[in-house]
């Protein structure tokens, strides 16, 4: 048995025409790994940079600002004091005015002279008169708002105090404290100087 020669494929005489692309033909593609590396690394830089330089500034606008707010404290800390004295004068009269026919020697809006009323450790007691504040030195009130048109009022219950209502339990299930009633009964002045 005789083998016969193997049959290769090969171009055509004088090759293949120009007009086939039998190369491989891929474009290129870009930078190199390096040099995308170096760059991220660059653009990381700045940035890092441009972000410590925002928080020096930050840092001095904050500070400029908590010395602007220092600055107006005295400006602020003037028209609170002239407010309160504003306040405290006509509270003072409204009081001298409800008071004057139920008692002539009241001290109006003198929270350190005795209160009829108060009693030692806070009791409520009519019998005895204690300051509301036991200092020397100036306890500026709060103030409260209370609706004049409408009717509604807050109910005087000094009773109510934190020592009182701690040392006081029997005063706990008074009859003008009830869920109808939570702030109690109001009481005219002439009532509580009766008592």
């Amino acid at each position: 048995m005789s083998a016969q020669p193997s049959v290769q494929d090969m171009p055509p005489p004088g090759g293949f025409p120009q007009t086939i692309k039998y190369e491989r033909y891929l474009p290129k593609r870009g930078p190199s790994g390096v040099v995308l590396f170096g760059g991220m690394i660059a653009i990381m830089a700045y940035g890092w940079n441009e972000y410590f330089k925002s928080l020096t500034e930050k840092k001095e606008l904050h500070r400029e600002h908590q010395w602007m707010r220092i600055n107006i404290v005295p400006l602020l800390q003037a028209e609170t004091d002239r407010d309160y004295v504003r306040r405290a004068e006509a509270y003072k009269k409204r009081e001298k005015l409800i008071m004057q026919d139920a008692d002539p020697d009241w001290q109006p809006w003198d929270l350190k002279a005795p209160t009829r009323g108060i009693g030692k450790r806070g009791v409520f007691d009519l019998n005895q008169a204690e300051p509301v504040y036991h200092t020397e030195r100036h306890v500026m009130p709060k103030h409260l708002f209370v609706p004049g048109d409408d009717g509604e009022r807050l109910k005087s219950q000094w009773w109510r105090g934190s020592k009182m209502f701690h040392n006081n339990p029997r005063y706990h299930e008074r009859e003008d404290f009830t869920k109808e009633h939570p702030r109690g009964i109001q009481h005219t002045p002439d009532e509580i100087i009766s008592k």
